[in-house]
């Protein structure tokens, strides 16, 4: 009560206009400012809030600030996919400046309990970061007028602040995003503003600017590590170790203000409740600074804060404090609302305003939030001690890649993983030295690790805003268990290795390689794009290669001095390269006659045509599994994707593409023309593939010959007569599957599942679609399992209508093939376990030879058993 009788005193006497249009407006008067500081305006030639700020401009004006002031350091700590810089400003006195190492190093050994910083001399530590949806622009436009107030202003207050706080500012993290609505917003600015909501400043294209520029909503990647925005920003996170974070966002017009606490049953059970408390005593000054400025705000009624992977919780289970403030958004300049007009000046200011508030409060606080910290970790080796188990194994001799993309995420989290030096048996399981790794629990991240590998299906509250399941070794098919056995490990830390030697034998009769690594298909695609000529085999065989005998499963790709077009040597050298840079073993083979199944002339070894993805997008399709998809066909497999609107389907030219994909969506722009464009294009040859509703599309066409499940068979599993209307949300929140993890059982003699290491395989779901079991024979590669759930919530109704239902059909459509995937492969770009399903879907596709009716596939048999007798 002390604290919020001091703000609402003397803190933030700003003007209470309903919209700021100078400086002056947007400022506090209880400090002066220093005029040598260049003003936002002084750089833009505008007043902020009047237009919206580009990405480019933003920088400008933090270049200017890092030369006009000792206040502050600049530096570019990475680069967007567009090539943007990534900011981060340093802001706290001069005399820090000098001292700057020192200081973090008495920072850092706060949070680390072998160190005992001190908390009464250690230097606080702010991150205020701004509009990771770019979307979202009042956060870093704010963003112009913080900075120039910690660079302009002058007074004991603020100098107090400086003397005892590092202050991290990262203006924009999204900068793509922040670009591309900038420019949507600007050109479509009237000089007289169009507040319609209807008007098409505020109804963005696809993509909007929300995501970064392969679509993606990096407020969801904090964890997983994607991209590059994200891994530049948890690098600075785990150099800095700061104590308090701010995630400023925006949401639907006809909202207010919010910021946390959220609501308390939605916390993530590895967050302290103190923490929630420390976060109050930062809301009392939000609430002060806007009484006082008569502003509409709500707290703790909405926004979970259970999936650690976003901005505001990441920082809550390491030791500092997250904090998610919603502005309503005047999604461009000014907007129509239930309240009134909604101007663009206006929404910044309630961001700017609770920067100061997080500033001061955290720093009226110092000493608690830095004794918070230091306790969170001691805390951490506590619990950890009292566990009854002492750490996680997990491993896979399948495939280094996958494995080494999951160590990856953990080493940036700095999460200490140990090489095995001795077999582990666990839980039915044998981890081995070479491809095995223990996490011990004993370690600072001890809470981070809980939440990494928790497989927790049970939960206080049913309703998730985000996601229920995110096991991070399920996303990537390894195997793991909890072990309570004294493991035998290095004692050195796991480091990125270098990329494997790759040798081959000058004089071999062929060379090939397995399916199994995550990044066999981006070889392949590079080899094909090389113009080599490359066979892939539908069966198994056993060859001779320079060390002795090698079996090569289902799917082995060989490239043979057979129909080269080039030289035989510009071959070899260009296979060379492109393993080494995939990190594939490549065998060389001394003989077309094998040891044991088809040698290399069988036709089941054949030859693999170059491909042409299109994928549809736009009015229908789902933005987000658009850009998964985008991301890991460019990135994951260097496949060129052709990404066509669904208005413009009826007018391109079909035959220039091999394969189709419609990710999840309701293609309601396609029509009956749409629809037999797409039968005949398939029936030539073509494969098309469907994920989600876009597999539910083809099933309701026609196409895919599998039944989806009815809604009313859910629908029957739950009873409301009794409920009342205090149980709404409940009711649909356990309707939902929120975001988990089920296990599929795959046929792993289907094409689809070549190179896949186990029959059971970890999918993420988040929603109920699950197909019946088709009549015909062959065509299901995939179903769910009896108990399906591996992680996360979905309600024991839900389980029990998709229990053993097919996740997976596929099959032959005249000339053609069409696959059905229930389920987002690729999701977030992180399940690497499940993605490489797409790449089987286009390159293993001709070797799908089950058609979906029983007639037409059996005297496909039987042609085929006829053309063998010949």
């Amino acid at each position: 009560m002390r604290l919020l009788k001091m703000f609402a005193a003397v803190l933030l006497l700003v003007s209470v206009s309903a919209s700021a249009t100078t400086l002056k407006d947007y400022l506090p008067t209880d400090v002066t400012y220093d005029p040598s500081i260049p003003t936002p305006k002084e750089i833009l030639g505008y007043e902020v809030g009047e237009w919206h700020v580009r990405h480019d401009q933003l920088v400008r004006y933090m270049e200017v600030l890092a030369e006009k002031s000792d206040r502050f350091t600049i530096e570019v700590t990475g680069r967007t996919h567009e090539q943007r810089p990534l900011l981060l400003l340093t802001v706290t006195t001069p005399e820090n400046h000098a001292n700057i190492d020192s200081l973090r190093d008495a920072h850092t050994a706060i949070a680390d309990p072998n160190r005992n910083g001190d908390p009464e001399t250690a230097p606080l530590v702010l991150y205020m970061g701004y509009s990771i949806h770019g979307d979202e622009p009042s956060g870093s436009n704010a963003a112009l007028l913080y900075a120039y107030y910690l660079a302009a202003a002058q007074g004991e207050k603020i100098e107090a602040v400086l003397r005892d706080t590092i202050i991290l500012l990262d203006p924009s993290l999204n900068p793509d995003g922040l670009a591309r609505f900038a420019q949507w917003a600007n050109q479509h600015r009237s000089q007289n503003l169009v507040a319609d909501p209807q008007h098409r400043e505020h109804v963005q294209g696809t993509p909007r600017g929300r995501v970064n520029h392969y679509w993606f909503d990096l407020n969801r990647d904090w964890l997983l590590l994607q991209h590059p925005e994200s891994r530049a920003r948890i690098a600075n996170f785990q150099k800095w170790k700061p104590n308090v974070l701010t995630d400023f966002h925006e949401m639907g017009t006809n909202s207010t203000f919010f910021f946390q606490p959220g609501i308390p049953t939605r916390r993530n059970p590895n967050t302290p409740e103190e923490n929630v408390t420390l976060t109050a005593k930062l809301a009392e000054g939000h609430a002060a600074a806007l009484d006082e400025q008569g502003r509409l705000y709500f707290t703790e009624e909405s926004f979970d804060d259970f999936y650690v992977g976003k901005g505001s919780t990441y920082p809550d289970v390491q030791g500092a404090i997250g904090i998610l403030f919603e502005q309503a958004s005047s999604r461009g300049h000014a907007q129509d609302s239930i309240n009134g007009l909604v101007e663009f000046p206006f929404t910044i200011q309630n961001q700017f305003t609770t920067s100061l508030t997080t500033m001061y409060g955290a720093h009226a606080n110092k000493v608690a939030f830095l004794d918070y910290q230091q306790r969170f970790f001691d805390s951490g080796l506590e619990l950890a001690d009292d566990a009854d188990f002492n750490g996680y194994v997990f491993g896979d001799s399948t495939d280094p890649a996958r494995l080494a993309g999951m160590l990856e995420i953990l080493d940036q989290h700095e999460i200490q993983v140990y090489p095995l030096t001795s077999e582990v048996k666990e839980n039915g399981k044998t981890f081995k030295p070479g491809s095995s790794y223990y996490v011990p629990l004993e370690q600072p991240q001890y809470r981070l690790i809980r939440a990494i590998f928790s497989t927790q299906q049970s939960f206080l509250d049913n309703t998730f805003y985000d996601v229920s399941g995110w096991t991070l070794p399920l996303a990537f098919n390894v195997e793991f268990a909890a072990t309570d056995s004294r493991v035998r490990h290095s004692e050195q830390t796991w480091q990125q290795p270098q990329a494997p030697a790759v040798s081959i034998a000058a004089d071999a009769y062929a060379y090939g390689f397995d399916w199994h690594s995550y990044f066999a298909p981006r070889a392949l695609q590079e080899l094909l794009a090389a113009d080599i000529h490359v066979r892939q085999a539908a069966q198994g065989f056993t060859a001779k290669t320079g060390d002795g005998q090698h079996q090569f499963a289902s799917g082995a790709v060989v490239v043979t001095k057979a129909y080269q077009s080039k030289p035989w040597q510009e071959v070899q050298e260009q296979l060379l390269e492109i393993a080494t840079r995939n990190g594939i073993a490549l065998h060389s083979i001394s003989s077309g006659l094998t040891p044991q199944g088809m040698d290399l002339g069988s036709r089941n070894l054949s030859p693999v045509e170059p491909v042409s993805v299109m994928m549809l997008v736009g009015d229908g399709a789902n933005m987000y599994e658009n850009g998964e998809a985008w991301y890991y066909l460019d990135r994951h497999v260097s496949i060129p994707v052709s990404m066509i609107d669904t208005d413009r389907f009826n007018r391109v030219d079909l035959e220039r593409y091999t394969h189709i994909l419609l990710v999840d969506g309701s293609y309601r722009t396609l029509d009956d023309r749409s629809v037999s464009r797409l039968r005949d294009w398939v029936r030539a040859g073509g494969t098309v593939i469907g994920q989600q509703g876009g597999a539910k599309w083809l099933a309701e066409q026609k196409l895919l010959a599998a039944k989806f499940v009815e809604g009313a068979a859910f629908d029957e599993k739950f009873d409301s007569s009794a409920l009342s209307y205090a149980d709404r949300d409940s009711y649909y929140g356990k309707r939902r599957v929120a975001g988990a993890i089920f296990g599929a059982k795959l046929d792993l003699s289907h094409p689809l599942a070549f190179g896949f290491p186990r029959t059971k395989l970890p999918v993420f779901k988040d929603s109920l679609n699950a197909m019946e079991i088709p009549e015909s024979p062959f065509i299901t590669v995939a179903r769910y399992q009896e108990e399906p759930l591996l992680s996360g919530y979905a309600a024991k109704e839900n389980r029990e209508v998709m229990s053993e239902k097919a996740a997976i059909v596929a099959h032959r459509y005249g000339s053609g093939r069409v696959v059905g995937l229930a389920d987002d492969m690729n999701f977030r770009a992180f399940f690497w376990g499940t993605a490489k399903l797409l790449s089987n879907a286009i390159f293993l596709s001709p070797a799908i030879d089950a058609y979906a009716q029983s007639d037409e596939d059996a005297a496909a048999a039987a042609a085929e058993a006829a053309e063998e007798s010949h």
